[in-house]
């Protein structure tokens, strides 16, 4: 099946292409079998990824503690709502779900037309059409008292300064109370797309970059940030030794997740 999708929706292949990887591997840390099923199924030039290795285990670390994350606000409140901000093809739901969750997928129409393909329908996993940037998808999360995540996963890096400003005020003028985790990347990284091992393959660029999450304050005062978790601990756990004498290099430049908290004054 080839699929019809947008620059940006066609990095949702790279993290996809790992995870399936990952499952075929006798050490797997996802098990995900639902994205080694996919895979099977697009119509895409995989092999050019099969040498990777640094991009290969960061998504692997990074997806090993977003799952952790979402699993520990999970239990804290097993009938929360978890929106996955440019969801991609992410299989997170089917990784964490605890059978009382809702979960919102939100991409556009490329995107969500595959999953509807590759995935069958669940009453609690809902498909919504739109840009994240579009203040509309917010009129259609029901939270009815209920506690809200939102989680991104390889998404802002790609937005504009201005676009992200535009989400950030969009998320704390449309609901009252959220907690909020951004996969992010460094200043280095983001000027350096073209020497990615991954994205220099793809017909796409990243826009900025951040040294400690502080950079969303800044940008929405309203946000108050609780945590930082740079990805670099899981990812090497899961790598050959050889990458460890490497750590303090890319601890500098990896990936990280910044979490905010957001909750209005009534």
């Amino acid at each position: 099946m080839k699929l019809d999708l947008n620059a940006v929706g066609e990095t949702a292949l790279l993290t996809l292409y790992a995870r399936a990887k990952d499952y075929e591997s006798e050490q797997s840390v996802l098990k995900d079998q639902k994205s080694w099923d996919i895979l099977k199924h697009i119509d895409y030039d995989f092999d050019q990824f099969k040498d990777v290795k640094m991009s290969y285990y960061g998504i692997l670390g990074r997806a090993k503690v977003i799952d952790e994350e979402i699993r520990k606000f999970i239990s804290l409140y097993p009938d929360c709502i978890v929106v996955s901000l440019g969801a991609g093809l992410d299989t997170m739901f089917y990784r964490v779900d605890n059978g009382y969750i809702d979960w919102y997928n939100i991409d556009f129409a490329g995107v969500i037309e595959a999953r509807t393909q590759f995935f069958e329908p669940h009453e609690r996993v809902h498909n919504l059409v739109i840009s994240i940037t579009d203040e509309l998808w917010t009129k259609n999360i029901e939270i009815n008292g209920r506690k809200l995540l939102l989680v991104s996963e390889g998404v802002v890096m790609y937005l504009t300064l201005d676009e992200m400003k535009q989400f950030l005020g969009l998320l704390t003028d449309s609901f009252e109370e959220f907690t909020l985790y951004l996969d992010m990347i460094s200043p280095y990284v983001a000027k350096r797309t073209k020497q990615h091992d991954m994205l220099s393959k793809m017909n796409v660029s990243f826009q900025w970059g951040t040294k400690d999450g502080h950079e969303i304050v800044v940008m929405n005062p309203k946000l108050k940030q609780t945590g930082l978790i740079n990805f670099t601990g899981s990812m090497l756990s899961l790598a050959p030794i050889v990458y460890k004498l490497l750590y303090p290099f890319i601890y500098l430049f990896n990936n990280r997740m910044g979490i905010y908290e957001y909750k209005r004054n009534l």
